[in-house]
């Protein structure tokens, strides 16, 4: 006959099953406070984009006002200065979207300045969900700088 002491164990002590409780809650906290409220699903786009313009002259932030989506959306464009930093004030920035790919779905918007160097780009259609090229210039008699995104609209 066989001893009980001689069988392993098939219950799990009630210590080490609390242990094991606490940090699966704490995992499942963890994984929560990584993806945040409102953050971005993971492979979604979240549409920040940043990089100096073609002739080096302005740095471009573009940050849209809402998730991209199909029909129109808003961007807040922060204009600086690439060699000093200083925002770009009273300057026309006009935003060009269209789809490369399928080589229609043009649109052009204008930006209004909100603050110093932060430009309001509304109206900017999307017309369908896909990739979608945005050409930014900035303008006054003439092409100061212009820089090109690409965003992935669902």
């Amino acid at each position: 006959m066989t001893d009980l002491r001689d069988r392993p164990p098939t219950a799990v002590p009630s210590g080490r099953r609390a242990a094991r409780a606490r940090g699966a809650a704490l995992a499942a906290l963890a994984l929560f406070a990584l993806h945040g409220c409102g953050a971005p699903r993971a492979g979604e786009d979240s549409g920040s984009r940043m990089g100096i313009g073609r002739n080096g002259r302005i740095e471009f932030a573009v940050e849209p006002t809402a998730p991209l989506a199909q029909g129109r959306n808003t961007f807040h464009v922060r204009l600086t200065w690439a060699d000093s930093g200083n925002p770009v004030k009273r300057i026309r920035l006009r935003a060009h979207a269209m789809m490369l790919g399928m080589a229609h779905g043009a649109s052009t918007s204008d930006g209004e300045e909100i603050e110093p160097g932060l430009y309001e780009v509304a109206d900017v259609a999307f017309s369908m969900g896909g990739l979608w090229d945005v050409q930014l210039r900035a303008l006054d008699a003439s092409l100061i700088d212009e820089a090109e995104f690409e965003f992935e609209v669902h």
